[in-house]
């Protein structure tokens, strides 16, 4: 009968062992599954913490781009503006040319009335010759050069055009740091997810600036 219950005894040591070693089993179990999804759920995080981090970067570069041509905008608005002063100060000299004079403000006016970026960049471009043919006229005629409202006109013109340039190099600057930002691995993965796109450069060649050095000097004597 003893022998029977230390079998009996031992059965119940040896259940309790392998219970408890399923126990084990079980809770570290749970316990590596809770690891698992609480380091899943910490990539998870940091990635799209990284995600938050390389948006935000681009919305900010873009609307660096974005602030630079708004700066732009304001010097072709001012050059704009004061076309037609300068065209009717020339043309009470010059009656011969009124078609350089209607091809100017024409262009102007297109210029003024779009709504549209690149229809505004091509007109002020396609504006740059004709108004430099007006300043051509105005170099032939040196009562025209001595005038005082002219002389203010040209400087106005210089400051504008040199404020332009500047302009147009922080422009080109911001676009390409935007440009490199979101073509680079990889962040071009990012960037084509969220719908970044590309800027264009505004690059004008020295040959299609207004020529604002004209000579002021007064020929009367010649």
């Amino acid at each position: 009968m003893k022998k029977r219950n230390n079998s009996l005894l031992l059965g119940l040591y040896i259940s309790s062992f392998i219970l408890m070693i399923a126990g084990v089993a079980i809770i570290l179990e749970i316990v590596s599954l809770g690891i698992a999804i609480a380091a899943i759920g910490f990539v998870d995080f940091i990635i799209a913490c990284i995600c938050k981090s390389k948006f935000n970067s681009f919305v900010m570069l873009s609307n660096k781009v974005d602030q630079s041509m708004a700066l732009i905008d304001i010097q072709l608005k001012l050059r704009f503006d004061l076309v037609p002063n300068l065209v009717e100060v020339v043309k009470e000299y010059e009656k011969h040319e009124k078609q350089v004079f209607t091809d100017v403000i024409k262009l102007r006016n297109l210029a003024v009335n779009t709504s549209d970026e690149k229809l505004k960049l091509q007109y002020a471009n396609d504006l740059i010759p004709k108004l430099n043919q007006v300043i051509v006229i105005a170099e032939a005629y040196p009562e025209l050069k001595a005038e005082a409202i002219f002389r203010s006109l040209m400087d106005d013109l210089t400051e504008i055009e040199d404020k332009l340039v500047a302009a147009r190099r922080i422009y080109d600057s911001n676009v390409n740091t935007y440009n490199t930002k979101i073509e680079v691995f990889p962040n071009n993965i990012l960037a084509n997810y969220y719908g970044f796109e590309k800027f264009e450069l505004f690059k004008i060649d020295s040959a299609e600036r207004i020529n604002v050095k004209i000579n002021l000097t007064n020929k009367k004597g010649k």
